[in-house]
């Protein structure tokens, strides 16, 4: 493809320093199939999705992780995250359930591999394949009562088997991904025909905060000072620009923000419940306690940072009768096109995401000046963003011929662009340690199946999972190695 060469430009080389994390992320569910192999017990989704795109095989990665760690290899990368299922570790999940062996193998080799390969591993603890039994059980994380503290002893109890296994290795732990997002699944999809929208999402909120905090307090006082690692939590934001400079567009776009990012971000970076959550969920969102509090503020070593795109708040009303799913980003409509048709940016596969470079550069510095900086003065040393997720899906891609899957132009520049506002931002005092593409592979995407494309590999899953590197690895990985001072593997300081 013809572009621009400028992160390739020599004032760029080097401006990520050695020491910065590249590489790629990819979920359990998502990639690994043998979901009744060795041992693993059901999770959730295999009952939600069992007459759908499923991840019954999915990218058969339990099989084939030699040759995903080869790809790693190939693209040049320091880093890879991936996560843990719950049920392939402890098939029921509870504190009490017995402990799969075999679980513990499979991950324990690909660290391995990955280490012997100059390759830091990033794991998530909980990347939302919950173990069916617990659901069966209290109602997983929307848990309650005395059920409450079932659920955060069974997830404590989970984060201790995983440090005891992998934590002489791993040292850059993520307790959860994106738990706004899992809240919208499990309202809008697992179980939305139980699920209150006035008190379910508050209970699930306040759950993820909690089995985060217990799992971040744990590593630090039984684990850290030993294995010498760094935890947090990964959160999902998409940045919200008022569509014009009303007041009500103003205000729409920063309760949306408050909504979908202060609602898990206030408590762990600021000690706060965020005032909007407060207005919006009255009583239905108690205060922490006093003990709660201590282990919930500062329980984060970096901020995880997930981000695909942009939206247009406009301030106005969604109207009669808005999806459950639109609900979780406030009460007005968001927009991605002006009323003259033009788009807010280039328009990816059912418009998730759209090429908006601009709205993460301003999202970056809106995370440092919001919360990192805060938490940086609280813990008393700087704190850095770790971008966990960022990557884009082609229309219609799936149904393309490989050649032009493999020539995957719109994909290299929405990479280019939006590193390119990475180094902008790092070059104007943003504090930014690591960036993991998403995806790895083309995988599966939940409920929405294997339509959208957001690997940076192809995955022929009718022809024994052959997998094709699309043109996007090379160019990233040429990318990279321009802008960090070497190569290798390299650590992330908490």
């Amino acid at each position: 493809m013809t572009r621009s060469a400028t992160l390739l430009d020599s004032p760029y080389r080097g401006t990520l320093g050695p020491n910065f994390l590249h590489g790629y992320a990819s979920a359990s569910y998502q990639i690994e199939g043998g979901y009744e192999q060795d041992g693993r017990g059901p999770s959730v989704w295999d009952v939600a999705l069992k007459d759908m795109d499923n991840g019954e095989e999915a990218c058969d990665s339990y099989n084939r992780w030699r040759e995903d760690v080869a790809l790693l290899v190939k693209y040049g990368v320091n880093s890879y995250r991936f996560s843990l299922s719950w049920s392939r570790i402890i098939p029921l999940g509870g504190k009490d359930d017995p402990i799969n062996p075999k679980g513990i193998k499979y991950y324990s080799d690909l660290i391995d591999a990955l280490l012997e390969n100059g390759i830091t591993p990033l794991v998530t603890i909980y990347h939302w394949d919950l173990p069916l039994e617990l659901e069966k059980r209290y109602g997983g994380f929307v848990a309650s009562g005395e059920a409450q503290e079932r659920l955060l002893e069974d997830y404590e109890h989970y984060a201790s088997v995983c440090f005891d296994a992998f934590g002489d290795r791993v040292k850059h732990w993520i307790t959860h991904n994106e738990p706004q997002v899992f809240s919208m699944l499990v309202g809008g999809f697992l179980s939305k025909d139980t699920f209150d929208m006035n008190t379910d999402r508050w209970v699930l909120a306040r759950n993820m905060i909690l089995t985060h905090a217990r799992a971040v307090d744990l590593y630090r006082r039984k684990y850290q000072s030993t294995q010498n690692g760094t935890i947090g939590i990964t959160l999902n934001i998409e940045w919200c620009e008022p569509y014009d400079d009303s007041p009500e567009a103003i205000k729409a776009a920063q309760e949306s923000l408050d909504i979908h990012a202060g609602l898990f971000a206030d408590p762990i970076y600021l000690g706060r419940i965020n005032p909007t959550i407060k207005a919006l969920a009255g009583d239905s969102y108690p205060d922490f306690t006093p003990e709660e509090w201590k282990i919930i503020r500062g329980s984060s070593d970096f901020f995880g940072l997930n981000h695909y795109s942009t939206r247009w708040c406009t301030g106005k009303p969604m109207g009669d009768d808005p999806t459950r799913m639109k609900t979780f980003f406030g009460g007005t409509d968001q927009v991605t096109e002006r009323e003259d048709g033009t788009p807010i940016g280039f328009r990816g596969h059912n418009g998730h995401p759209y090429t908006v470079p601009w709205g993460f550069h301003k999202l970056l510095h809106y995370v440092n000046d919001t919360w990192v900086k805060a938490a940086g003065e609280f813990r008393g040393r700087p704190m850095s963003i770790v971008v966990t997720e960022n990557g884009f899906a082609g229309q219609d891609e799936a149904d393309q011929s490989l050649e032009v899957i493999v020539d995957d132009a719109r994909r290299q520049e929405y990479f280019e662009s939006y590193l390119l506002k990475l180094v902008q931002a790092t070059r104007e005092g943003v504090p930014i340690s690591g960036y993991m593409g998403w995806s790895l592979l083309d995988n599966l995407e939940w409920s929405a199946g294997y339509g959208p494309c957001f690997g940076v590999t192809h995955v022929d899953r009718k022809n024994g999972f052959v997998r094709t590197p699309k043109d996007s690895a090379f160019y990233l990985k040429e990318v990279f190695a321009h802008l960090t001072a070497t190569k290798g593997a390299s650590t992330m300081k908490a």
